[in-house]
């Protein structure tokens, strides 16, 4: 049998046709059988949230309408304000079968299109309906709208930790362009993302224009994508983000039960403590015991959330004598009104140099040297306290790869800038790590040195530790040599007082918008290596955004620690530093990086 529309059906079938002023009307047979709504229930009052979008409002069920006559059935949820007929058609879905499923944010959605204020609750009826002639009864509720504006969050350790779950959403406020949320944070650190923008919640993610910095009240703080994080002292907080200016304010409205050590000085005190150090005096303190040295940074710590470090940088320790790290000579902070000192019990042997010993309680060592101290007091564990003392290692500024296998011979070390390898961002546990990408010629010798051959001056014999999952490196009259010709990685870690170099195949990628997310190591973001050229080459881009591109190595932790762009011709390293230059790409363009001069192209 053939089936048509109720329309067509009911004219062409039954002919039940009334004129009135030359006007249709299209007239049911009385018999017809209503369908009848099942779920959800009736009442009920409901706030929308963007945040919830994608979840689930109400699922409607309902059992079929019955025309009597053959006609297809076309089922719709229709929507009116209490009191309202229905007649201005209005839908939440169309086309649909029982059951279905209306998520909050195609609720909202169908809601203000059919004109109810967002931000308002309004008293709205439901029903479902065959064809809009058959009709379920209705039901009620009271639903209050949103302005379907991009929700940000504030997402951190200060808020619980970085995942999903931890999502603070904020509130939009659509008269200012602003959101805004009160929330208590404990000592850490936090950013803003948008986390439903696209299917990485990192896509849209803002920071500080500069270093991490603890930010307690601020007004129009300046952010930027992919930003450093904010640090926070713990408290209770009113944040506001303007993503439209990329700015935010914060005020503390309380602060944490936590103690603040912000600024307090402290110093290392002993006959440990050498009068060799340039700026140690006697102690003059009620102590009268030995000298006195400050740390760093005028002797006030840097912190980071509830972390206050305090660091001594090259301080020269005396053999087989006691000290002891205090409060400024021993008194009390006016900052926070407490002293301490602490001595060897303080220390964390695994993680300090094997020449430091217990002497009555005091720290002491066995070796007069140069050493690094440091204490960290955590405030948000009772404000425990831990020192670790290594020795002082002074990593050179900069290294450069030489040799007859290199494209820069055997000149001088630093006196061919496009030779010198680069550092791996990440701080403090990153430094003394070097790495470079060039080409190597098979059976022919180099070397990795400081300036003017300066130590640290290394061939074979001044390695400790070669790769074990790296190319085979050769002892060639002294030098390094490999037995293959190519574009390799190479990478040299200074630290703990040991040389390791490692010579693998170059493993480049890209991340970001550019290459269609941020995931590391995705292989089909693998640039190909061109050992005839010479040359290091992306896949095509897949996004107009922001060119990202790194090393992946493994002895350097983070793709962002080796990252590199590439910059009006000239390769931009972020060595150390900060993000490189956000350099714009398009789709269908393609990269390409020649490491060897650090030139490049875009095409």
């Amino acid at each position: 049998m053939k089936y048509f529309k109720i329309y067509s059906a009911l004219l062409l079938l039954l002919g039940l046709i009334v004129s009135c002023e030359e006007d249709l009307k299209v007239e049911v047979p009385a018999d017809a059988v209503n369908p009848e709504l099942s779920a959800p229930e009736t009442g009920g009052t409901y706030i929308l949230e963007k945040v919830n979008e994608e979840n689930v409002f109400a699922t409607f069920e309902w059992s079929d309408a019955d025309f009597v006559i053959p006609v297809v059935e076309e089922y719709s949820i229709d929507v009116d304000i209490k009191g309202g007929d229905f007649s201005k058609n209005y839908v939440i879905a169309s086309g649909i079968s029982s059951p279905h499923e209306v998520t909050v944010g195609d609720f909202n959605k169908a809601l203000l299109a059919a004109g109810f204020v967002d931000g308002e609750a309004h008293d709205i009826v439901l029903r479902v309906s065959a064809n809009h002639h058959l009709a379920t009864e209705t039901i009620e509720m009271n639903v209050t709208t949103y302005f379907d504006a991009e929700p940000w969050t504030v997402i951190g350790s200060a808020v619980g930790g970085w995942d999903e779950a931890n999502d603070q959403y904020m509130t939009y406020d659509k008269d200012n362009d602003v959101y805004t949320i009160n929330l208590d944070m404990t000592p850490g650190e936090f950013k803003f993302r948008a986390p439903k923008k696209g299917d990485d919640a990192w896509a849209y993610n803002y920071g500080l224009t500069g270093d991490s910095e603890v930010i307690e009240n601020a007004e129009g703080v300046e952010l930027t994508q992919d930003g450093a994080n904010v640090l926070t002292l713990g408290g209770n907080y009113t944040i506001t983000l303007d993503v439209t200016n990329e700015t935010f304010s914060i005020v503390q409205n309380s602060a944490g039960d936590l103690t603040n050590w912000t600024d307090v000085v402290l110093d290392a005190v002993g006959t440990g403590v050498s009068a060799d150090n340039p700026d140690a005096t006697a102690d003059g303190s009620s102590w009268n015991w030995g000298n006195v040295l400050l740390p760093d940074n005028e002797g006030k710590p840097t912190a980071s959330g509830s972390l206050f470090t305090w660091t001594w940088t090259g301080i020269i320790l005396e053999a087989d004598e006691g000290f002891k790290l205090r409060t400024l000579n021993g008194v009390a902070a006016p900052q926070n009104d407490i002293s301490f000192d602490v001595g060897y019990g303080a220390l964390d042997v695994e993680n300090s140099s094997d020449k430091v010993v217990d002497k009555d309680g005091n720290f002491s060592v066995t070796e007069k040297g140069e050493y690094t101290i440091t204490i960290e007091i955590d405030a948000a564990n009772g404000d425990a306290k831990t020192v670790t003392i290594e020795e002082y290692t002074q990593y050179p500024e900069a290294v450069y790869l030489v040799g007859d296998a290199t494209a820069y011979g055997w000149d001088t070390p630093g006196t061919k800038a496009e030779a010198v390898m680069h550092k791996i961002a990440g701080g403090d546990a990153n430094l003394g790590v070097f790495w470079k990408i060039a080409y190597l010629e098979a059976d022919k010798g180099f070397k990795i040195s400081a300036a003017d051959w300066e130590s640290p001056n290394v061939g074979f014999g001044e390695v400790t530790e070669f790769d074990a999952n790296g190319q085979t490196v050769s002892d060639n009259g002294g030098n390094m040599s490999i037995t293959a010709s190519g574009m390799y990685t190479i990478v040299i870690d200074l630290r703990g007082g040991t040389t390791k170099v490692s010579v693998t195949e170059v493993k480049v990628y890209g991340i970001g918008d550019a290459f269609g997310g941020w995931t590391e190591d995705v292989e089909a973001n693998m640039f190909t290596v061109d050992n005839t050229a010479k040359t290091v080459t992306s896949p095509a881009l897949t996004g107009n955004a922001s060119i990202r591109s790194y090393v992946d190595h493994e002895w350097i932790p983070d793709w962002w620690n080796a990252e590199f762009v590439p910059n009006e011709g000239v390769i931009e390293y972020r060595n150390d530093g900060g993000d490189p230059s956000a350099i714009d790409g398009t789709t269908g363009q393609v990269v390409t990086y020649m490491f060897d001069d650090n030139t490049c192209s875009i095409n």
